[in-house]
């Protein structure tokens, strides 16, 4: 009787398998989706939603024509939702030394998240102003109950989201997990 040699372990720090590349493909394919189906339930193009998708899963930043190539829509959609998504303070253009072309990255300054927040402290004041101005018994309690509903939403968005905001800040400084 001999003996066999002992069949090595499989190396786990290799390349995933084609069955666990297939698998990361399709999540990554059903976020840029839900992706881009959420930026549509927000009145924004689908694309722009598909693109800030496909952006969150980038590492480094992506040139123009792939964003195109991957998202297998046209140049002029990219060239339009781009620039509706730098607008918006979400993307940012990079440049790279040396190379004329555009690559974009997502924007991770909470700038946006701020405007947001000064927006709905504007609704906010908005509707305050409207209640003073509003004459007694010019629509009864009703009008006066609704705008102060919407005084106290607007109010608890803006300090819900500023508090996030602060959480994310004190956060920023941790390691993510699984990292060295």
């Amino acid at each position: 009787m001999t003996v066999s040699e002992p069949t090595p372990a499989p190396d786990r720090s290799a390349r995933p398998s084609a069955a666990a590349d297939h698998s990361l493909h399709a999540a990554e394919e059903r976020f840029i989706e839900a992706m881009g189906l959420a930026h549509e339930e927000d009145r924004l193009p689908r694309i722009a939603g598909r693109l800030v998708g496909l952006l969150i899963l980038s590492p480094e930043p992506v040139r123009f024509d792939h964003l195109a190539e991957r998202l297998q829509v046209s140049r002029a959609s990219i060239s339009t939702n781009t620039r509706l998504l730098e607008n918006m303070g979400v993307i940012q253009r990079v440049t790279r030394p040396g190379d004329r072309r555009d690559y974009f990255q997502i924007n991770e300054e909470p700038g946006l998240l701020l405007r947001i927040a000064d927006r709905y402290r504007a609704r906010q004041a908005s509707a305050e102003e409207m209640k003073q101005a509003l004459p007694p018994n010019a629509g009864g309690e009703v009008v006066f109950d609704r705008l102060e509903r919407f005084i106290r939403f607007y109010a608890i968005l803006a300090d819900s989201l500023n508090s996030v905001l602060a959480a994310m800040e004190s956060d920023s400084g941790n390691s993510r997990p699984g990292s060295a």
